[in-house]
């Protein structure tokens, strides 16, 4: 890793150089200069594991592992007032024009995270609610009117501020849509940063996270709690004219989520995505219970949406990899000594035979291969995993399941099955 990090360290300050040659003192376009900083090194270091096919670290793991840092440097760099002033600057707030067939007009608003930024083109992917961009009582069902506003422009009156948006997948299945920015002079002009998604699928009760939103369209603000709960379904129903109840896998937090705060992350103390808030519970004599979507889909499904797995016409709804057969599951818990968490661990058991997954298979791990690579590799520890996994593969891959049958483990490989969600 010393290598990798030093020919890392040899590309940031290459770009410096360039940087400061090309722009002059006062950057590019007059603009002045932007320094790397540590969350820079930290994103390289990433995408360079990822390019040897090696696990992505936490920005506390690659502190202390490759930058030496201990103590009250860990403290300093990962600080939750440092982590936080620069989500800001990947959050966004999400404005959505609804039409009506009696010719009126609103507004929908929610929040919003940047996911990918190209500033040279001035572009970018955002992710957000479904249910800020969709009522099925209005003329078109889904808002063709879709603009962002940017953490420090926060006024929708002044129309300079305004980002517009195209909106390019959405799934009511999953209440989540994605938006995309094209050739606008405010991301290319601005600081804005596209947040990391976290590395890992775990998720532990009493994790701190913080969200960002808009609660009362009076502009960003930060609320901070904990998971209180890792993980769990609710029933909500986004439809207006009927009783369409979809049940959302969700962690529960007791950050507080208010009215504007939907569509925006839910962020780990190391700025990186664990989810997206989606909800709130609004019983008056229950207090502190807001809902996220979990990271472990969300992440997947975002790359599903952008490789074009929608409808017929590649926008609502979602064609995904599901599992062949039906399964039941029996979990148990204990506790971590070494990581000091809690883990529930279940046994996934086949219970109807389909191809050559047998009744009785206790799933154990999946992969998803794709043109001899392997794109995931995933131990089967939590039953969800199953359908969060199989977001990854597309037409051209195939999944490997290991099972345990009569005493032994094997690789049972299939191809994976298509169905649609709306």
């Amino acid at each position: 890793m010393k290598k990798i990090l030093a020919s890392i360290l040899a590309v940031c300050i290459g770009l410096c150089v360039f940087a400061g040659c090309a722009a002059g003192a006062d950057g590019v376009d007059g603009r002045a200069g932007r320094d790397l900083d540590i969350y820079d090194i930290y994103a390289a270091a990433n995408e360079e594991l990822e390019k040897e096919g090696k696990a992505k670290l936490s920005l506390l793991e690659f502190l202390k592992e490759y930058m030496n840092y201990d103590g009250g440097d860990l403290e300093k760099a990962s600080s939750l007032k440092t982590a936080i002033n620069r989500s800001l600057l990947s959050s966004v707030s999400v404005y959505a024009v609804l039409e009506y067939s009696d010719g009126s007009s609103y507004y929908q608003v929610g929040g919003g995270v940047i996911v990918e930024v190209d500033k040279a083109q001035g572009s970018a992917y955002v992710l957000t609610n479904c249910h800020i961009v969709y009522d099925d009582s209005s003329l078109y069902t889904y808002s063709r009117d879709v603009f962002v506003l940017l953490y420090g422009m926060e006024s929708p009156q002044n129309e300079d501020y305004r980002v517009p948006a195209e909106l390019v997948g959405a799934s009511v299945s999953y209440d989540m849509a994605l938006l995309k920015i094209t050739d606008s002079e405010l991301i290319r002009n601005s600081d804005v940063r596209a947040a990391e998604f976290s590395s890992s699928d775990e998720v532990f009760a009493g994790e701190a996270v913080y969200t960002i939103g808009n609660p009362e369209l009076e502009g960003f603000s930060v609320t901070s709690g904990i998971i209180t709960k890792e993980s769990e379904t609710i029933a909500i129903n986004l439809s207006s004219l009927y009783n369409n109840q979809k049940y959302y896998r969700v962690m529960r937090t007791d950050a507080s989520v208010n009215s504007g705060n939907s569509g925006g992350a839910l962020f780990n103390l190391s700025g990186e995505i664990m989810g997206i808030v989606n909800s709130r519970n609004s019983d008056d004599n229950t207090q502190g219970i807001g809902y996220a979507l979990c990271g472990s889909y969300v992440k997947r499904l975002y790359k599903l949406m952008l490789d074009g797995y929608g409808s017929t016409n590649g926008l609502y709804g979602v064609r995904k990899a599901v599992f062949p057969t039906n399964y039941e599951y029996t979990s148990s818990a204990y506790f971590d000594v070494d990581a000091g968490v809690t883990r529930i661990k279940d046994k996934i058991v086949v219970t109807y035979t389909v191809g050559d997954l047998h009744k009785g298979d206790v799933i154990k791990n999946i992969k998803i291969k794709d043109g001899g690579k392997v794109v995931e590799d995933v131990a089967t520890d939590r039953y969800y995993l199953l359908d969060d996994v199989l977001l990854s593969a597309r037409m051209t891959s195939t999944v490997v399941y290991t099972v345990s049958r009569g005493g032994e483990d094997i690789e049972v490989e299939t191809l994976p099955n298509f169905r649609y969600c709306t």
